[in-house]
């Protein structure tokens, strides 16, 4: 029956609702975590849909927020937050450009600043090296991502920003990548458009008060998509013992 397979749309769209939020309440303490959501019909309007073909309702799109996140001070010398518009450019191990606004960094061995998973931190022009003596605790940024030390400058950071965010590949819970075809849609960021405070990490936009009352509203639904589905087999069985 058309009915079946409406209810049974709706609660696959439930599941997912689930799963984003899922994701979302594992992405709150990451540093620049943009959340992200699933983005459908309401659930009774679904319901309620003619559907000629009876195939029910569809998954539209999961879609991300990229708004920003409230800023919090640290104090550590490696931690940056983007103000304004902008993500930090970082490089993989293969040589992939992955993109973030999770501006906690470290060092490695040899003095460059990398991320906690091991990528290059870009440069305006190409990597961020502070040496092997150098004392990050005496660390300096100003407003458009110029690192110093003892007045000395070290590098400064790339920020970019892209013609279309939706074109943005999450990779992780940090990262994402544009893929071959948007390559062209990626700019360095003019340095008086750029604001980078230091010794401070963006936070992620996921407010978790919300997004548990989202998922209790999400289970309610199935719940009661689970209930029409056994009424409907209910009133089927009936008919099949009356006219059968």
């Amino acid at each position: 029956m058309a009915i079946h397979y409406k209810v049974l749309s709706s609660m696959d769209i439930e599941v997912q609702r689930q799963e984003s939020i899922a994701k979302n309440l594992a992405g709150a303490p990451i540093p620049g975590y943009k959340g992200e959501s699933v983005i459908s019909s309401d659930f009774d309007g679904y319901l309620n849909q003619f559907d000629a073909t009876g195939q029910g309702a569809a998954f539209e799109k999961s879609t991300i927020d990229y708004n920003a996140g409230p800023v919090k001070h640290t104090g550590r010398p490696l931690d940056f937050a983007i103000a304004k518009d902008g993500f930090f450019e970082v490089t993989t191990s293969d040589g992939q450009a992955f993109y973030t606004r999770n501006g906690r960094f470290t060092l490695s061995p040899d003095g460059k600043l990398i991320t906690s998973e091991g990528y290059e931190v870009a440069a305006d022009r190409g990597n961020i090296s502070f040496g092997e003596d150098v004392n990050v605790s005496d660390l300096a940024v100003s407003s458009n991502g110029k690192l110093s030390v003892g007045g000395e400058e070290i590098g400064q950071l790339k920020i970019v920003q892209f013609k279309d965010l939706n074109n943005l590949e999450r990779m992780s819970s940090s990262y994402f990548k544009l893929n071959d075809e948007f390559r062209n849609e990626v700019t360095t960021m003019e340095p008086g458009k750029i604001k980078i405070m230091g010794r401070t990490l963006e936070q992620s936009n996921i407010s978790i008060v919300k997004e548990m009352i989202t998922m209790i509203d999400s289970m309610r639904k199935f719940e009661m998509a689970q209930k029409l589905m056994k009424a409907a087999d209910g009133l089927k069985t009936k008919e099949l013992s009356t006219f059968g």
